[in-house]
């Protein structure tokens, strides 16, 4: 049994075209605004944002939960300082959710403070470094 006899060529034109975007959006980021009072910066590189826990990529901050020596732990803690501070002066910001997880199961993504990746942002005030995944520097002296 043909499949014309239940469905037209042009609805089945639309049904697949329907399909095509659907799969597309669901795959590729967009950018979503998000207030700020609905984010919260775990620390400079990981952000709660509407109850998901997200690592932030294209940057690595200092460690501040378990740091290898004091100056990180310091630099850590200006990190954190920093991004909540931009998030907070933000109202609101833009969120890039990406496919995947990293190896603590959070969801990655970017975010956007007045257009600008907030990676720029920090590694510029010297409180990030460029990561793309792998092995990561000590920050320690």
């Amino acid at each position: 049994m043909s499949l014309a006899k239940f469905i037209s060529e042009d609805q089945l034109m639309r049904k697949i075209l329907a399909t095509v975007v659907f799969i597309f959006s669901i795959s590729s980021a967009a950018a979503a605004p998000v207030r700020s009072g609905d984010i919260y910066m775990i620390d400079g590189d990981t952000a709660d944002i509407g109850g998901q826990r997200y690592r932030l990529v294209g940057y690595d901050t200092p460690e501040t939960y378990k740091p290898r020596c004091d100056y990180e732990k310091a630099l850590g803690t200006e990190a954190t300082r920093r991004a909540r501070e931009l998030v907070r002066m933000a109202g609101s910001v833009e969120i890039v959710v990406l496919p995947g997880r990293d190896k603590y199961g959070r969801g990655l993504a970017r975010m956007f403070i007045r257009g600008d990746d907030i990676a720029n942002i920090l590694v510029s005030e010297g409180l990030a470094r460029r990561y793309q995944g792998g092995r990561r520097s000590s920050w320690c002296r």
